[in-house]
C-alpha cells in the first residue's frame, strides 16, 4: 500500500516525553489530522551516536517501550523507520562473537577485513571521506591474542558492514521482513553510501556499486510492502538518480535555498529547483543531523551559500566538516550547520511560517521534525553538557512542555498549514508553479474542482492561501 500524501513528524521515541506511549499519545491527542505519519528515529538498543549505532534492529531499548507501542503508531500512521545498513554495534552478539574467534567465527563474513585489502598508501588515504578525526579503521585483539582491523567509517562503537558478503544480504533480508511485519510502511537507508569499499576510490557513493546495492535494498522491501529512502547529503544530481530509480529522495536543497530566498529576499533560484525538482521526493526543513549544505551545491552559486552559511553561523553550534582519511584535523569543506530552522531565521515568527507555507506546497511529502513543529530555540546547555554540536537541536522536550509550545501562536499558524496539507484534495492532483516576480513565489495544486494556492511575499514575509473549500467548492483566501 502507497505511503499517504500527509505530513509526516520526525521524533525520536524519548525527546516528547519519555516513552514511546508518551509519544504515541502526544501524536494522537494533539496533532490529529495534520500528520499522517512519523519517522521514528532509532529506538534500538544502542551504545552509540544517539540510537545509530544498533545491537540489533529486531529489538527496541526497554526504556522506550517494546513493538506492541511500534504497532500501535502503525495502526493508525505511516511508521518510518532508520535501517542503520552501513554498520551495526561493538556490542552486538555478531560483533563479539567474531572478536571471541575471530575468522572462525560464523559472522566473520560480515566486517570488512582491512588488512586483506592490500596496501593502503597515503594517496589512497587522501581519497577516503570519512567521517571522525582519524582514519576509518579500528584494530581488534581476538580472544586468542592475534589482532586484525575492521572498518569503522563513523564512532569506533559502529562497525561497518561488508556488502561484499552474502552473510550481509541475508542479514538485511531478515531484518526488512522483520520490520514489515510490525507494519513499517517506509525505511530510511541511513548512511548507505559508506557501503561501498574500493580502495581507490573515495569508498563512498562508488559507482556503479552504489546503484547496485540500493536496487537489491528496493526490490528487497519491495517484496515486502515497503518503501525506501536512502539518505545522502551530496551534490543534489545523487537525489535526481534516486528518484529516477523509483525511491524516495530527499529535498535536503530545500532549506538553504529558502535560507537563501528569505535572507536576500531573491526567490529565483528557488523557482528553477521548483521547476525540475524531483516529485517522488520527501521535503524537509530541519532534521536530527542539520541544514546540510553540499545537496544545494551548483543549485545555489557559491557566493551565496556562503553567504546563508555566515549568516546562520552567527546563530549556530559549530558546523560538521568534510575530512579526508589523510588530513583528518584540516579544515574541510562545511557538511552541515547546526542550527534550529526557527534560530536561522533569528526567531521571525512570519518568516518561518513563510518557510513552511513553501514546504508545504512544494512537491513531496513533507516530514516535520519535533523541534521545527514546536517551534524550538537552540540548546545550547544540552549541547554542552554532551558535546555533541548537533544536540542544539535535539532538545527534550517534556509531554506538558511540548503541549504548551505547540500552543504558541507561530506553532498554531504552522499547524494550520500542515492541516491543510494533510487534507485539503487539491494536494493528491498536480503541482502547479505560477507566475511571480523575483521577491515572491506563487504556485498551488490542482485536482479536478479543487485547488489550493499560496503566495508568499518575500519582502513582508507573507503568506495568503487561495483554496477551494472541500464541503462547498467556493473559493476562499487567508494570510497564515
Amino acid at each position: 500500500m502507497a505511503l499517504k500524501n500527509k505530513v509526516q513528524l520526525i521524533a525520536y521515541p524519548n525527546r516528547i516525553g519519555t516513552h514511546l506511549n508518551d509519544l504515541a499519545d502526544f501524536i494522537e491527542q494533539h496533532l490529529g489530522k495534520a500528520i499522517g505519519g512519523l519517522h521514528l528515529l532509532p529506538p534500538f538498543p544502542s551504545n552509540a551516536d544517539g540510537g545509530f549505532s544498533p545491537l540489533t534492529h529486531k529489538e527496541i531499548d526497554p526504556v522506550f517501550g517494546d513493538w506492541a507501542n511500534v504497532e500501535r503508531i502503525a495502526s493508525r500512521y505511516d511508521v518510518c523507520l532508520d535501517l542503520i545498513l552501513n554498520h551495526i554495534s561493538d556490542q552486538s552478539p555478531e560483533f563479539q562473537d567474531f572478536k571471541k574467534k575471530g575468522k572462525a567465527s560464523e559472522y566473520a563474513s560480515l566486517f570488512v577485513d582491512v588488512d586483506a585489502l592490500g596496501e593502503i598508501g597515503p594517496d589512497d588515504l587522501a581519497k577516503i571521506h570519512i567521517r571522525k578525526e582519524k582514519e576509518p579503521f579500528r584494530d581488534v585483539t581476538f580472544a586468542d591474542g592475534t589482532h586484525g582491523r575492521v572498518w569503522c567509517t563513523f564512532s569506533e562503537s559502529q562497525i561497518d558492514l561488508d556488502y561484499n558478503a552474502e552473510k550481509t544480504y541475508a542479514m538485511m533480508t531478515d531484518t526488512i521482513t522483520f520490520l514489515g511485519e510490525r507494519g513499517v510502511k517506509l525505511l530510511r537507508l541511513d548512511a548507505f553510501g559508506y557501503t561501498t569499499k574500493k580502495i581507490g576510490t573515495s569508498c563512498f557513493l562508488v559507482e556503479p556499486d552504489v546503484w547496485r546495492i540500493l536496487e537489491w535494498f528496493r526490490k528487497t522491501a519491495a517484496e515486502r510492502g515497503i518503501e525506501i529512502m536512502p539518505e545522502v547529503h551530496d551534490h543534489p544530481s545523487y537525489q535526481y538518480a534516486i528518484a529516477r530509480r523509483g525511491m524516495w529522495a530527499y529535498a535536503f536543497a530545500l532549506p538553504p535555498l529558502l535560507l537563501h530566498a528569505l535572507m536576500d529576499l531573491n526567490s529565483s533560484y528557488l523557482k528553477s529547483w521548483l521547476r525540475m525538482c524531483p516529485h517522488n521526493q520527501v521535503t524537509v526543513l530541519d532534521t536530527h543531523d542539520g541544514i546540510c549544505i553540499p545537496d544545494v551545491e551548483d543549485i545555489l552559486p557559491r557566493y551565496h551559500v556562503e553567504a546563508v552559511i555566515k549568516n546562520v553561523s552567527d546563530r549556530s553550534a559549530d558546523p560538521i566538516l568534510r575530512r579526508s582519511a589523510a588530513n583528518a584535523h584540516s579544515v574541510g569543506a562545511i557538511y552541515q550547520l547546526t542550527c534550529t530552522f526557527f534560530e536561522a531565521l533569528q526567531c521571525n515568527d512570519d518568516a518561518y511560517i513563510a518557510a513552511r507555507a513553501i514546504q508545504m506546497f512544494t512537491p513531496g511529502i513533507p516530514q516535520v521534525y519535533y523541534v521545527g513543529l514546536l517551534a524550538g530555540r537552540n540548546d545550547f546547555e544540552l549541547m554542552e553538557k554532551t558535546g555533541e554540536a548537533r544536540d542544539i537541536n535535539r532538545h527534550y522536550y517534556t509531554v506538558d512542555e511540548a503541549v504548551a509550545a505547540l500552543g504558541s501562536e507561530v506553532a498554531r499558524r504552522q499547524f494550520k498549514l500542515m492541516e491543510l496539507r494533510s487534507t485539503h484534495p487539491a494536494f493528491d492532483g498536480e503541482f502547479e508553479l505560477h507566475y511571480s516576480n523575483d521577491s515572491s513565489v506563487s504556485m498551488g495544486w490542482r485536482n479536478g474542482p479543487h485547488s489550493a494556492q499560496v503566495f508568499v511575499d518575500l519582502n513582508f514575509r507573507t503568506a495568503t492561501v487561495t483554496c477551494t473549500d472541500s464541503d462547498t467548492g467556493h473559493e476562499i483566501s487567508y494570510r497564515v
